[in-house]
């Protein structure tokens, strides 16, 4: 018989034992072996209230996850992290997640980090056929209305074929205790632009899929809790706020209305004589 109906057969043998068995309210302790693995991925999951069984379930593909790129000088100084980050020059994109996050074929010379300035540094060799460095420049400031340190990421600057593009980036900010997050860091007006050039047109472009970054109070190789870009009151919400106050004051000034109706006050009686309306000519 071929493996897979091995498998089938023993898992109904299976089923039915255990439905006796839990059928009855028998306790009972099972233990599934075999004589070699199969060639088809098992899976026996333990769940609460009963045990769920499927001897021939395949795991999910798992989700690779690369890890952040950090600068360090005495200890982790600036956590930088994109599931995606391409870059565009001349309308050319480039995708430099693999040599950014796996392989690490860049430079972190010129980076800079203190309590109050940090800049991160990437460099990378023949992209675009020449040397291209992008440069993560953030400040960190005390604010006494909220009591508290907050970061900025001021700028984003390119230098590469002799000249260098800056894009305000300000939009990039949170407490200095936290990192930033963001779904989309991009140049491009669907997805945020929040990344804005400061001459216009530019050659150049960016996009960064869930781009998160840490340059103050960093600790080990994690981020710390992420203040995310994406606002509280999103299109939604407001269509949805906008909605019910308006069938709000629909509903307010029916009711208004149904309150100011008035009953006749005078009526007939048989009894006195009846109302006269006397025409004036």
């Amino acid at each position: 018989m071929a493996p897979r109906e091995v498998l089938t057969g023993n898992d109904e043998v299976i089923g039915q034992v255990l439905s006796t068995l839990k059928s009855e309210d028998v306790p009972y302790t099972a233990a599934l072996t075999a004589v070699r693995p199969s060639r088809v991925t098992r899976d026996v999951a333990m769940v609460a209230g009963g045990l769920g069984r499927q001897l021939l379930q395949k795991q999910p593909a798992s989700v690779v996850i690369h890890p952040p790129v950090s600068y360090n000088d005495t200890a982790p100084r600036i956590l930088f992290w994109a599931q995606n980050f391409s870059v565009a020059y001349g309308g050319r994109w480039e995708d430099l997640t693999l040599i950014t996050f796996n392989l690490q074929k860049f430079s972190l010379a010129g980076s800079f980090w203190n309590d109050s300035f940090a800049v991160l540094a990437l460099t990378y060799e023949q992209l675009f056929g020449t040397t291209v460095t992008f440069q993560f420049i953030l400040v960190n400031r005390f604010y006494p209305v909220s009591a508290r340190y907050w970061f900025t990421m001021e700028r984003l600057e390119i230098h590469g074929n002799g000249s260098v593009v800056y894009f305000n980036a300000s939009q990039i900010t949170g407490p200095s205790i936290y990192s930033f997050h963001c779904q989309y860091v991009s140049t491009y007006g669907d997805n945020g632009n929040i990344l804005v050039p400061d001459t216009q047109p530019s050659l150049w472009q960016i996009t960064l899929k869930d781009f998160q970054i840490q340059a103050f109070n960093v600790t080990g190789e994690q981020f710390s809790y992420a203040s995310d870009c994406a606002g509280f009151f999103s299109p939604g919400i407001w269509m949805g706020l906008l909605t019910s106050l308006f069938m709000l004051f629909i509903f307010t000034y029916g009711l208004h209305m149904i309150l100011s109706l008035k009953t006749m006050d005078r009526f007939d009686d048989h009894k006195v004589p009846t109302i006269t309306l006397t025409q004036i000519v």
